[in-house]
């Protein structure tokens, strides 16, 4: 367990590739499962008022998004047997910085500002991991792995937000 968060962590410091993270099936599911696991705790724990449905509804509509548009762009650049190494290094990163999350909250003790800051700050940093992870799957520049991972995040978002919309 230890090796694998250390994978993981290692790219989320820009150190290693998606190269090196497992591709096995199990391994994959199990990943992208504890990822929307923890993704729905923390948002119902510290998301605010928010029906489960809907946090659920946003956090998969989110996740198949990237999910979806990573795929189209690595069969764009015909890479897609990377496919399963990219999407379970950008989900086992994000897994990373959800529990990165879940700590940081009760240490900032609740404080409205400092929880925002503390979000946005991991926010930059896991747009910057999934540039970097498309960059390396993608045999792209490291910039347009960035500008990929804002708009794909930016896109995710939009379709989730719409997905909730009362």
């Amino acid at each position: 367990m230890k090796l694998i968060l250390s994978v993981f962590w290692n790219i989320c410091l820009l150190r290693r590739g998606p190269e090196f993270v497992p591709t096995h099936p199990l391994f994959v599911a199990s990943v992208v499962i504890a990822d929307i696991l923890l993704s729905l705790f923390v948002r119902v724990q510290y998301g605010g008022e928010a029906p489960l449905m809907e946090i659920a509804t946003f956090t998969l509509v989110t996740m198949a998004t990237l999910a979806t548009i990573t795929w189209l762009a690595l069969s764009l650049r015909g890479v897609i047997r990377r496919f399963p190494a990219t999407i379970t290094a950008m989900f086992g990163c994000d897994l990373l910085f959800t529990l990165l999350i879940a700590l940081l909250i009760p240490l900032a003790g609740g404080v409205r500002g400092a929880v925002s800051i503390l979000g946005g700050l991991i926010l930059i940093w896991s747009i910057a991991v999934n540039g970097f992870i498309l960059h390396r799957a993608m045999n792209i520049t490291i910039f347009v792995g960035i500008l990929s991972a804002f708009g794909m995040a930016l896109v995710a978002a939009t379709l989730a937000t719409s997905a909730t919309a009362h």
